[in-house]
């Protein structure tokens, strides 16, 4: 009972604090965990092995650098050079220009592509052009290798991410079809063009872009690392590297971007992150959930798609439920089928909640009502989540 109590406290403190400041909140998450479930010694001994797990480490170093990669793309205008120069429709401009930015996981990074959603979507609704811009700008995390809501919740499920990036693949094909059909659709007209294009100006920055993922597959694929998280570390490197080469105020663009996305904070949470899930298997609350029977279908889509939503975060979900499933299951890895629709279900409820601060600025920006904007995302999520009910009782 008195672990109950605790977990439920912790939990409680989680997803209130989480609006506010989820590194604070995850920690002391953790140690009322600990307090409840283990004595000092015990969670001290949890929060030195994260510390020095060489995982953690260069997990959390590598996505330190990827919001100063994009810091550097945007704040040196190489990010609106590449889409710029792209010459194309205006159902695709509206699709792929969030996309491309979403590249880089910028924190509310919505409102970077909301001025170009809001210059190419003349004659579409506020909430319609919201709906978009929040969509195609998140559709790739489903399949970014570099993307840190993916990185972390493979790590958490304890699978390797080009597994997941397999298994994911079909919802992401899906996601840019019902995208396609329920919102571009609706978009009318064309795009006129003026002045001429650049092709250096577009393929030079979007070569940086290219870089990280690309290095991140063929280091994976060509060598046996002792941690998964090496060539992650190295692909981020390279790119920010280049990101650094091909900018002309150096210094001055890498300090704004270092105070603009302040990548300290990440640096911190992945840490948070791990001392919650290793603080949280040492107490065996796991152990009593996994004793309570709950259907695995009931955690992974309902549970998935309720954190999702109230956390306005895919980690933090991640966190919590891949180490309830492995426990429910008595194994050391969550299958691959349970990792999708559980990661279907927690994205389906970041893509909707006004905690998720890329939808509270969208809608902010393009001045949109919420309750028409979900409107507009009803029948993809609808669909989506069925998929992931159809495919639990395929294989389960």
């Amino acid at each position: 009972m008195i672990r109950w109590i605790g977990f439920i406290l912790a939990l409680t403190i989680l997803l209130l604090g989480a609006k506010r400041n989820l590194n604070l909140a995850m920690l002391v998450a953790s140690v009322i965990i600990g307090i409840f479930a283990l004595e000092p010694r015990g969670i001290v001994t949890q929060i030195y092995n994260t510390l020095i797990d060489p995982s953690v480490i260069l997990l959390a170093l590598a996505l330190t650098m990827i919001p100063v990669l994009g810091g550097m793309l945007s704040v040196s205008g190489k990010l609106d050079d590449v889409v710029q120069n792209l010459r194309i429709g205006k159902r695709a401009f509206l699709g792929l220009s969030p996309a491309l930015l979403g590249l880089m996981p910028i924190p509310g990074g919505a409102l970077l592509s909301s001025p170009l959603v809001e210059g190419a979507g003349d004659g579409v609704s506020s909430h319609l052009k919201a709906a978009i811009n929040v969509w195609f700008r998140h559709v790739l995390y489903f399949i970014y290798p570099l993307s840190y809501a993916l990185l972390v919740a493979a790590a958490a499920a304890n699978i390797s991410l080009y597994t997941a990036i397999l298994y994911l693949s079909p919802f992401f094909f899906l996601s840019l079809v019902l995208g396609h059909f329920f919102l571009l659709k609706k978009v009318q007209g064309e795009l006129e063009y003026t002045g001429e294009v650049s092709l250096k100006k577009m393929m030079i920055p979007l070569s940086i872009l290219i870089t990280a993922p690309v290095l991140h597959l063929v280091l994976s694929l060509a060598f046996e690392f002792p941690y998964d998280e090496i060539p992650t570390f190295i692909a981020v490197s390279f790119a920010l590297a280049g990101a650094i080469l091909i900018t002309e105020s150096k210094m001055e663009c890498f300090k704004k971007s270092v105070k603009k996305m302040k990548p300290w904070n990440f640096t911190f949470l992945i840490i948070n992150i791990f001392i919650f899930i290793n603080i949280f298997k040492a107490s065996g609350i796991d152990d009593m959930i996994s004793d309570l029977a709950l259907p695995l279908l009931i955690l992974a889509i309902p549970g998935g798609f309720f954190l999702g939503i109230s956390t306005g975060r895919i980690m933090l979900p991640s966190a919590i439920l891949f180490p309830i499933m492995m426990t429910s299951m008595g194994t050391d890895a969550v299958p691959p089928y349970l990792f999708v629709i559980t990661y279907v279900a927690i994205f389906l409820g970041y893509a909707i909640t006004p905690v998720h601060p890329c939808i509270a600025l969208s809608l902010e920006y393009f001045k949109a009502d919420l309750f028409k904007y979900l409107k507009e995302l009803a029948w993809p999520i609808i669909i989506m989540l069925a998929m992931g009910v159809m495919i639990y009782f395929i294989f389960a």
